[in-house]
């Protein structure tokens, strides 16, 4: 863990550690579809970015509405036609990984690093491996 830099990011890196916790395993959104409040035009297929991203104004020149959407869990509760694709979720769950005793040179202290993992690699570690 003490070799972790920035260069790392964004680039598949292994570390060595002890599971010291783990929070519950959530859903995350990925693409979420959204329906206009005013003239019920359906967006479909907004990625979501870290966070929830609502569609910022409405795509129908006419009504350019950019109040709040609806967000749309299932698409039967949307009126639009056969073949429209759903709100898309994973799982997620974060671990915090604490270097290994041996690795820790005398007279510091351990460090440790929160990761993300999601979809299968969620529930296969616990706190303790």
């Amino acid at each position: 863990l003490r070799h972790l830099r920035t260069e790392r990011i964004g680039r598949l890196t292994s570390i060595g550690g002890t599971v010291t916790r783990t929070s519950d395993v959530r859903p995350e959104l990925l693409v979420g579809n959204f329906r206009c409040n005013k003239c019920g035009l359906l967006a479909e297929g907004v990625r979501q970015q870290f966070h929830f991203t609502r569609p910022v104004v409405c795509r129908n020149p006419r009504c350019r509405n950019d109040s709040p959407y609806e967000f749309l869990l299932e698409m039967n509760q949307a009126t639009s036609a056969e073949g429209a694709s759903i709100s898309e979720f994973c799982d997620w769950q974060k671990l915090r990984v604490q270097e290994n005793s041996s690795e820790i040179p005398p007279g510091s202290m351990p460090r440790s690093v929160d990761v993300i993992v999601r979809n299968e690699m969620v529930e296969r570690a616990k706190a303790g491996d």
